[in-house]
């Protein structure tokens, strides 16, 4: 059996399926992890979620912060939403993909792998264990009767920037936030979600020397195109390299002690439009430029 975690899909099928077919992967003995943002801004949002879970058990998704854009937008049930989303709020199936997608996780670990998968981030405070139950605080949310409201409150919400207090309000924002939304953040735990820049004392929540979850698990992740693929560190591997920009998806193979292999990409079409491209390949080479 392989297990082959791919990057931010965001809609891009026909890409995911040419890795697939690239490495022969079938879903009889293999696995595929999904990194989320299935959906959004790409030209078949609907015909991914479709094939996801056609999958079944060969399938392990985690959500993203598009795929919770999704959810809002299901539980507003408002006719005005992206172009993109358009087909699966539309769809026949539509309940019973929304009702799929909003009982994915959003972090998933492998005991025997030794690797945990999220969208985004995980809190540099963190304990895999402590991580697992903040993710199902939200998981249960989503999951149970009153889901529209959560979702809602998600869409709208002004995330807390550090962990709230025992007792204080918004601590599962806050949690779902760190899961799908986390760039930058501070060693104390202060994120940045407005993105753009990093600001003093931040770096990527990964590149800190003490990580609490750090020699429990090793994390794959993506939702950061303009880092790029990640693959010089030893207890992170980060998949996002861009597929709806014109980038490419890239597909690695995770190996248990932490090994893994990128498998295959594919060089993508760019689906966004030319002004968004535009400023998205000014912005690529501005970070080069400042990598350097």
């Amino acid at each position: 059996m392989s297990v082959y975690a791919v990057g931010d899909i965001q809609g891009c099928l026909s890409a995911l399926k040419t890795l697939l077919e690239k490495v022969q992967f079938n879903p009889e003995h293999d696995v595929l992890w999904c990194v989320g943002d299935l959906v959004n801004r790409g030209p078949e949002s609907l015909e991914t979620l479709r094939f996801l879970k056609s999958l079944g058990d060969a399938c392990v998704c985690v959500l993203g912060n598009h795929d919770l854009f999704l959810l809002a937008l299901a539980a507003a049930n408002d006719e005005a939403h992206p172009e993109s989303l358009d087909e699966i709020l539309a769809a026949p199936d539509r309940d019973e993909l929304i009702d799929w997608l909003r009982h994915r996780p959003l972090l998933h670990h492998d005991v025997n792998l030794g690797w945990t998968m999220v969208h985004a981030g995980l809190h540099p405070a963190w304990t895999l264990e402590e991580a697992k139950r903040r993710a199902y605080s939200v998981e249960e949310k989503l999951r149970g009767d009153n889901w529209r409201k959560f979702c809602l409150k998600l869409l709208n919400a002004k995330f807390p920037s550090s962990q709230p207090k025992n007792g204080k309000k918004g601590r599962r924002l806050f949690n779902a936030a760190v899961l799908t939304r986390t760039r930058y953040c501070t060693k104390q735990g202060v994120f940045n979600w407005k993105g753009g820049r990093r600001r003093r004392r931040e770096k990527p929540w990964y590149a800190f020397d003490y990580l609490a979850w750090r020699g429990d698990c090793h994390v794959v992740f993506g939702h950061w195109a303009a880092q790029g693929l990640v693959l010089d560190q030893l207890h992170v591997l980060g998949l996002d390299s861009g597929c709806v920009w014109g980038g490419s998806l890239t597909l690695a193979e995770l190996d248990s002690c932490g090994r893994w292999r990128v498998a295959s990409t594919h060089k993508c079409k760019g689906y966004l439009t030319p002004e968004f491209n535009e400023q998205h390949s000014i912005f690529m080479r501005l970070l080069q430029v400042f990598k350097s």
